[in-house]
């Protein structure tokens, strides 16, 4: 880390959450030392103009020909999407070049599970160049920490039970981004097209899996699907600028079900779908056992959140042993509120 103690970053990736990060680096005084994003209109550009924000006389540069073993950082946060494997490029140039990574993905939170030949590339390359590979965003503290913090208690476990919903409107940044959703679809349409299949719906089963493995457990089989939601009646959608008629997909809900060697199970019922009024965007576990016990998690803004996680997340995988760790062995996320702006 720079002798002033302030982390120096790469950010990967200058969308809504990289241009977040940008913004919480400057309001802390961390250094921005590069940022980079594939070949387009914001290469060249002030990333600091971009995020809204001051020049900060630090240009976009294509990720494709930027010298990373020249850059003097101590880690790059990645933000571009939530596939593993999408992504692998990012992490092995910026692991290879010595950078610790802190990625914002669904998959990445626990890479075994989702991919284990890329996690067995990761972690292999991340001790090998004695740096950390972390997955983290909003589900490091409303869904893994929050989990393991209501189980925490139990002296006798049985069973956990989580779901959530989550508007889907904040985590797409155009309609097109929505389709894979099912959005607007008929249900017979949803399953021609193979939607049950959406490789980043499947990663949500890794929300219990890690959950239990945080706390111990030893996984033994995981089944889970993915199914439309639906209303059964019309429904107005200011963001589609369409009315969706009853019956057909206003997004999709993921179901896992967990067993372990112990003999503890989980069940997740996950929705990823539009708001109607009075809905609010929140996470819900319940620990069957001794005690029982009940937490729920809600939040407003959840693109902010998300960055935001990802952001303070950046001192613990800077100061974690080499490999890939995941968030649930780094301990509760910790506030950076009280760092003095750029001081």
């Amino acid at each position: 880390m720079a002798n002033s103690g302030k982390p120096r970053l790469v950010i990967y990736g200058i969308g809504q959450f990289g241009k977040h990060v940008v913004r919480f680096a400057v309001q802390k005084g961390w250094p921005i030392v590069a940022a980079v994003n594939r070949a387009g209109d914001k290469v060249g550009k002030d990333v600091g103009e971009l995020a809204g924000i001051e020049a900060l006389g630090v240009l976009v540069q294509d990720c494709d020909t930027v010298d990373y073993g020249s850059l003097n950082a101590d880690i790059g946060v990645v933000t571009t999407t939530n596939l593993l494997d999408v992504n692998h490029e990012a992490h092995t140039r910026l692991l290879s070049a010595g950078l610790n990574v802190v990625c914002h993905g669904t998959e990445s939170y626990y890479p075994k599970a989702n991919n284990p030949d890329l996690a067995v590339k990761l972690d292999t390359l991340a001790k090998e160049r004695g740096v950390t590979f972390t997955g983290s965003g909003i589900w490091d503290m409303s869904r893994i920490w929050s989990g393991m913090l209501v189980a925490g208690p139990t002296v006798e476990l049985t069973s956990l039970f989580h779901s959530s919903r989550t508007d889907i409107v904040p985590q797409c940044e155009s309609k097109e981004q929505t389709y894979p959703f099912g959005n607007t679809l008929t249900v017979e349409e949803f399953h021609a097209r193979g939607l049950s299949k959406n490789p980043i719906a499947k990663s949500y089963k890794s929300i219990p899996e890690h959950v239990l493995a945080g706390l111990g457990y030893t996984i033994k089989n995981t089944k889970s699907y993915v199914e439309p939601a639906v209303f059964d009646e019309d429904y107005e959608s200011e963001f589609m600028e369409c009315v969706i008629p009853a019956g057909n997909c206003v997004g999709i809900r993921i179901i896992a079900e967990i067993e372990t060697e112990e003999g503890v199970t989980a069940r997740s019922e996950i929705e990823v779908r539009h708001f109607r009024d009075g809905d609010v965007e929140h996470m819900f576990w319940e620990v069957n056992g001794n005690p029982k016990a009940r937490m729920r998690v809600e939040r407003e803004d959840s693109s902010y959140m998300s960055a935001a996680c990802l952001f303070n997340r950046i001192p613990d995988v800077i100061a974690a042993p080499p490999g890939i760790q995941p968030v649930s062995k780094l301990g509760p996320l910790k506030s950076t509120a009280l760092i003095n702006t750029r001081s």
